[in-house]
């Protein structure tokens, strides 16, 4: 009986004891590691500028105009994050989700 009154007492200064070392772990630097997304980002990027170099043609060439501007704000929305220090990955992830809103290719 005596162990586990030890016990009891003692919980409260365990559990703080073992929050301060939960609190005082270093954070994974592979989680801060961005490089990849910004990889990811520069690929895009270039992707991004490669296909409205391609000249409209007549028989779509309103649609085609009309991706081509879209294309050039996702352009300046990478530029302007860029610009700002924002993070890459965030700014991978917007991408992905303008991207997904394009018309398809035809």
């Amino acid at each position: 009986m005596h162990l586990l009154k030890t016990i009891h007492r003692s919980l409260p200064a365990l559990a703080g004891m073992l929050a301060a070392q939960a609190l005082a772990v270093a954070p994974d630097p592979g989680l801060a590691d961005t490089s990849g997304c910004t990889a990811m980002l520069d690929i895009v990027q270039e992707s991004l500028r490669s296909e409205i170099e391609v000249v409209c043609n007549d028989p779509n060439k309103p649609g085609c105009d009309t991706k081509n501007g879209q294309i050039r704000v996702i352009l300046d929305i990478i530029s302007h994050r860029r610009q700002r220090g924002a993070d890459e990955c965030d700014t991978i992830a917007q991408v992905n989700r303008l991207l997904r809103m394009l018309p398809p290719r035809g």
